[in-house]
This record gives C-alpha cells, structure tokens and sequence, in this order.
C-alpha cells in the first residue's frame, strides 16, 4: 500500500495531540458534534484538529476542489494509521526492526539537540575562532614546475597532469601531484626546489617558481563558519548530556569483557 504524500506529513504533527487527549479523555464520554475529538481507536483519540490538518495536506496535493466526503477519507487515513501504529507496537517493532529502531533513535537524537540553545554571544565566537585557528587558516599558495623521468640520468618531461601555470593552494596541488608529492612542496619557497625524487615508479623533479603565504585569518571573514562549528558543537554537547541524564536514571548492567 502507498500513502499519498499527505498521509505521509500526518504522523509526525499527530503525537503530542494524541497524549494530551488521551489523559483529558476517558472511553465512556459521547463523541458528539463539536467534540475534540474525532475518534477513538482501540482507546487512543484522533483529535479533529488532525483531520483538520489531513485536509489542507490533501487539499495541497490536489489540483482539483476536494470532494465532499473529503473529511471522512481524511479520518478514515487516520484509523488505518493508528491501527498500524498499534499493531507495531503490539509487535515490539521499535525494537525488533532495525529500520524502525534506528528512526526512533535519530528522532529522539533531533529532539535531543532541538533544546540546545544555539544562540552564541560574541564573546564565545571570538573564543572559538582563537582557540580553533586550524579551522579557519588560509592556506599558503604556489606556482609550481614539474618534471618526471624513468630514472635520475633520463631525460626529464613534463607530467600530463602538471598543475596550471597559476597559484594553487595545497588542496588544489593535491589533485594534480597526489600527497606525497605535494608533502614535498609544502616546505618549499619561491626560487626553490626539491628533486629527484621517487615516487610511483619514476623519478620526479619539483621548483616553486612563486610563493604567496597565507595571510592571518580574520574573525569577520569567517564569522559564518565560526558560528557554524560553534552550534555544532552546542548540539553535540547538548546530546552528550541528554544521554548522560539517561544513564544516571537508568538500571544499566554490564558483564566484565574477557581481559579485562
């Protein structure tokens, strides 16, 4: 069975709703007009603020004026849900499907960060950014020439896959030279040269014709990036500690591994 887009979008407003309904509402109570709620399955509600939701999800799918029987298909997509949610649980599916635990984890992960306060002050960026200057360094730049033989007496060519003749960083040398090579650049300046030098078989030779070094970085050229890692970070840090509470509340029994 496929679920049309709209049923797809249902699930995830549905949850809070459906708890907080189910405390204020008891089995024996009428469902009359004008109820809250639209249904009861099995004792769990359908609150008709999700049907109402359902419609304007299928009314965005639908390029055509909804049919009058519209809202009874929308809570009928509900029951069928709710009935397929409980039998998941009847089946311990959380737990015994990989794919389904796993999405519960990464949900629970989300929620778990979403409460991170992820609004840095300024003095906790220019915190970051000096104590962090690996993150946000230039890198120095060189124009480089080439040559390669079979052997040091040979006659040396130049590499098809010799750089362009124009400033690289060391990323972009990476490329062209691969990362040895490029390692035997990287302590060079201008005028200078390393070589022969072996490597994959043949016999290379390597001249910085210029040299650019890397300037300081700026805290405002990068402030972008610097924000970014800090509420990387913010969550990450967030998630650590959500974990933590659930393991100090938590009856936990760990059998010794061999060895140790």
């Amino acid at each position: 069975m496929t679920l049309p887009k709209w049923a797809l979008a249902i699930g995830a407003v549905t949850g809070g709703a459906m708890v907080l309904l189910s405390v204020l509402w008891t089995d024996d109570e009428p469902l009359e007009a004008g109820s809250p709620v639209a249904a009861i399955v099995n004792g769990h509600p359908i609150p008709v603020e999700d049907v109402e939701i359902a419609l304007e999800a299928m009314a965005r799918d639908s390029r055509n004026a909804l049919p009058e029987d519209s809202s009874q298909r929308a809570l009928d997509r509900l029951i069928d849900e709710e009935l397929l949610f409980q039998r998941a649980i009847d089946l311990d599916l959380p737990r015994n499907a990989s794919t389904v635990r796993r999405t519960i984890v990464m949900t629970m992960i989300d929620l778990a960060q979403s409460n991170a306060d992820l609004t840095p002050d300024e003095q906790d960026l220019r915190a970051l950014f000096e104590n962090n200057p690996e993150f946000f360094a230039a890198e120095n730049r060189y124009r480089i020439r080439w040559e390669s033989a079979a052997s040091p007496e040979t006659n040396r060519a130049r590499p098809a896959a010799h750089p362009p003749d124009r400033m690289l960083t060391a990323t972009d040398l990476r490329r062209y030279l691969g990362e040895s090579l490029t390692a035997s650049v990287l302590p060079l300046r201008a005028g200078e040269q390393i070589g022969p030098v072996e490597n994959g078989g043949r016999f290379h030779w390597l001249s910085v014709i210029e040299f650019s070094a890397a300037g300081q970085p700026e805290f405002e050229t990068h402030r972008d990036r610097v924000e970014a890692l800090w509420q990387e970070r913010a969550a990450e840090a967030a998630l650590e500690a959500y974990i933590a509470e659930l393991r100090r509340e938590a009856d936990i029994r760990i059998q010794p591994f061999s060895g140790e």
